[in-house]
């Protein structure tokens, strides 16, 4: 008994040494956990508070907001930790050689993961080679400068410009029987459309669309020479921003409290069917289309594409005058109960983005981008991170191209370390504005031809940081999303292209007989003039330009007009 007394005393001894030791090892693993995740949450933090610099409003980036997430888990898992052991030093966990070794490798672990955290990484990319747009495919670009600060009226004289350069080229706004300059049978905008006009409305001062742009946008289209009697809505999702009901403060327009709701409530004041529409509210709801039976507005869901990383999803919702819009299928027109049908043609989409540099992630927002204004992020569909994929152009091979695309280019954000929100103070005016209606080819050009060149002019030199704009280089963010876009546009039947040799572009200053584009009209437009009036290598342009006043010809009305316009000057 005794010797068997000694053993089990052992034993005991024995155990109680395992349990020494099993404690020392967990109370260090314990201290190791703490010690390494206050330094995850300190490198999140830091990457937090440095692509937020000094303006609040980045917080609300999807990226901020896991970055946040992930400083909140690492600072507040340890404070449980810290709370139980509070009685112990840290420094006793550690005393040991093996205790050393083990924290160094843990140290070396956290950095190296920080490091691969906040580290610049490609975006994406799809296998495969990029499509090619059809053979002979060409663009045509709508280009006007030196748009005019102060609109008239209604009017913003940029606009109409853009209008009418279209027609010139052919290219009419108003769809009429009757043929005119900016009309026709193969027109866009018929007189009972819904015309859906989708605006950038996220950010305040200089983020958003010009409003002056949008009044001007809406004036054309209910003066249509046909007298209209259709419906225009206003659109938006500003996602994780209240979009304030169409209303902020302070708006991108020479008159800085001009919000879109102002427009929308001026020409309802004057009769006519305008509202506006927050897909903001709806981006939560997941629900069915009409066909199916369903009236409630909010986010046709599809199921998650692999390739694309994410899901494509689009409105459907009812207008304040009681119209049915699906983005994909058109205006539902209820046949009674349980019955209906769409009308695809007669709903009007035109996009109306702002051009601007996209640091937060993507580099630089111009048409395509926009679109992120249209899906919702929510509903479990990854659709921000899934842009790089392509997710935007395999939404507008579902919902199809818009019917036009408007790039305001009035003001732009161009600093290659800022946006998408832009302040009045860091905007750059540039008073352009981009007409088409293939939007790959009006982004890789604006930013090639004009947010690059502002870059350069406001002393920003390559190579710029990462996210980069650079249409030069296909590995840069903006690239990738515009290419992996254009793949899923092309592959959906719509002819769209990103080759700059293939974008035929028409600029105009919109100053009849300045044939130079000097900006006025003087001695080195005698010589086009008189080869328009002996229609020597004549181009339909050319006669625009010659169009003195306007009434689509060159005749002896011009001539005079033309003589006085050099003899008195600008």
């Amino acid at each position: 008994m005794k010797h068997d007394h000694h053993a089990v005393g052992g034993d005991c001894r024995c155990e109680a040494r395992n349990r020494g030791v099993t404690g020392s090892l967990g109370n260090w693993l314990r201290r190791w956990f703490l010690l390494n995740s206050m330094l995850s949450g300190v490198f999140a933090l830091l990457w937090l508070l440095l692509r937020a610099g000094n303006k609040p409003s980045r917080f609300a980036y999807p990226c901020q907001q896991a970055a946040f997430g992930t400083a909140t888990a690492a600072f507040g898992a340890p404070l449980v930790a810290t709370i139980l052991m509070a009685r112990r030093g840290l420094a006793a966990a550690i005393a040991t050689p093996r205790g050393r070794l083990l924290a160094i490798c843990g140290l070396v672990a956290t950095l190296g993961f920080g490091a691969w955290a906040i580290s610049p990484r490609p975006v994406g990319y799809r296998p495969g080679p990029h499509a090619s747009p059809p053979r002979g495919y060409e663009a045509r670009l709508y280009h006007i400068t030196d748009c005019p600060q102060n609109p008239v009226g209604d009017h913003f004289i940029g606009l109409d410009n853009v209008i009418a350069l279209m027609g010139m080229d052919g290219l009419k706004f108003y769809k009429s029987a009757t043929e005119g300059f900016e009309s026709g049978p193969d027109g866009i905008i018929d007189r009972k459309d819904v015309v859906v006009i989708k605006i950038n409305y996220q950010w305040d001062e200089r983020g958003g669309t010009n409003t002056d742009v949008l009044r001007g946008l809406i004036r054309r289209i209910v003066d249509h020479p046909d007298t209209f009697a259709g419906e225009i809505v206003v659109c938006e999702n500003s996602q994780f921003n209240p979009i304030s009901g169409f209303d902020y403060a302070n708006n991108n327009a020479q008159d800085h409290s001009l919000s879109p709701h102002d427009v929308v409530v001026g020409f309802q004041t004057q009769g006519y069917t305008v509202s506006h529409f927050s897909w903001t509210d709806i981006r939560y709801s997941s629900v069915d289309e009409y066909s199916e039976g369903s009236t409630t507005d909010g986010y046709i869901v599809y199921p998650y594409d692999g390739q694309l990383h994410g899901s494509i999803s689009y409105p459907k919702f009812q207008t304040s005058y009681g119209t049915y819009i699906s983005l994909k299928y058109g205006v539902w027109i209820p046949l009674g109960t349980g019955g209906g049908r769409y009308d695809r043609e007669r709903l009007k989409f035109i996009n109306v983005p702002v051009l601007k540099s996209h640091h937060a992630t993507y580099g630089a927002t111009a048409c395509i981008k926009h679109y992120m204004g249209v899906v919702t992020r929510e509903l479990d569909t990854s659709s921000h991170s899934a842009i790089g994929y392509g997710v935007l152009g395999a939404l507008l091979g579902e919902i199809q191209l818009a019917d036009l695309n408007i790039l305001d280019c009035i003001w732009i954000n161009a600093d290659p370390n800022d946006g998408p929100w832009t302040s009045y103070g860091a905007a750059t005016r540039r008073d352009e504005l981009i007409a088409s209606v293939d939007p790959v080819a009006a982004d890789i050009w604006a930013v090639k031809n004009i947010l690059i060149p502002a870059f350069i002019e406001n002393g920003h030199s390559p190579p710029w940081p990462y996210p980069s704009a650079d249409p030069d280089n296909p590995s840069s963010p903006f690239r990738v999303y515009l290419d992996n876009s254009m793949d899923y546009i092309l592959a959906a039947g719509y002819d769209v292209t990103n080759d700059l040799e293939t974008i035929n572009t028409l600029t105009w200053n919109g100053v009849h007989g300045d044939f130079d584009g000097s900006g006025e009209v003087d001695t080195a437009d005698i010589g086009p003039f008189i080869d328009v009036l002996l229609e020597f290598n004549t181009t339909p342009f050319d006669m625009f330009l010659a169009d003195m006043d306007e009434d689509r010809d060159a005749d002896g009305n011009d001539i005079a007009l033309f003589v006085t316009a050099v003899l008195t000057g600008p």
